[in-house]
């Protein structure tokens, strides 16, 4: 299934008679990481769970490839900013997501354990991991059944540097492994770490959208440099 380029015609998105994008236009062929920024409120997160399918809109405004979002749905995983974890074992919460994918591989939930270093939490209850162990936990989950796509909504902003640094090498190692990765960001020094391509919303309006390379090295307006020398 080749689900590139990714190809957003006329989105339009409001609530309550609220526009929360407007008229987005985006063609990407970007393999590896796409960074949505944006200050709060410029519709960043909107638009990442419209590309994962949990906001409904029109089958012809967005395609992957020559593929709708609901043909999609089933390679694609997302982790939000505040891991949606049971209440039980790490082990139990990744054993739960390889079911429901009907997953019958024999230590598979083991394999993906040690993959993301989690072993010292597997028999502990998520309730008592910290910040960055959810957010470990909640990738873990995410993966299982090797996704196509994978959507973060702001996955490191509440995490210390040693847990943001481990998050990044994981993304990274997930984008090298074929995976194409959509996050949220406001971190300007992760988007020059991390991304490869930046798509930039203002008031729901995409004002920017390139490498992360050349917006790093190209003039910008007052708004885009406000966030770059503070973000």
């Amino acid at each position: 299934m080749n689900i590139l380029p990714l190809k957003i015609h006329n989105l339009s998105y409001s609530v309550n008679g609220n526009n929360i994008l407007n008229n987005i236009n985006i063609l990407s062929d970007e393999k590896k990481i796409t960074i949505i920024a944006g200050n709060n409120g410029s519709g960043k997160s909107t638009l990442l769970k419209i590309l994962h399918g949990l906001i409904e809109i029109p089958d012809n405004i967005i395609k992957w490839g020559d593929y709708s979002i609901k043909n999609v749905k089933d390679n694609q995983t997302m982790v939000f900013q505040t891991p949606i974890l049971l209440n039980r074992t790490t082990y139990e919460n990744l054993n739960y997501v390889a079911n429901k994918k009907n997953i019958t591989e024999k230590n598979y939930v083991q394999k993906i354990i040690e993959k993301l270093n989690i072993k010292d939490i597997a028999n502990v209850n998520t309730r008592y991991i910290s910040g960055g162990e959810r957010q470990k936990v909640s990738i873990a989950m995410a993966i299982i059944g090797d996704p196509k796509i994978i959507f973060l909504d702001e996955p490191t902003s509440q995490l210390d540097p040693v847990y943001k640094n481990e998050i990044e090498n994981i993304i990274k190692n997930l984008s090298d492994l074929n995976v194409k990765i959509f996050m949220t960001s406001h971190d300007v020094s992760q988007i020059n770490r991390i991304g490869k391509e930046i798509i930039f919303l203002d008031n729901g309006n995409v004002i920017y959208q390139n490498s992360v390379t050349k917006f790093f090295n190209e003039k910008h307006c007052s708004l885009i440099n406000n966030y770059m020398n503070y973000g």
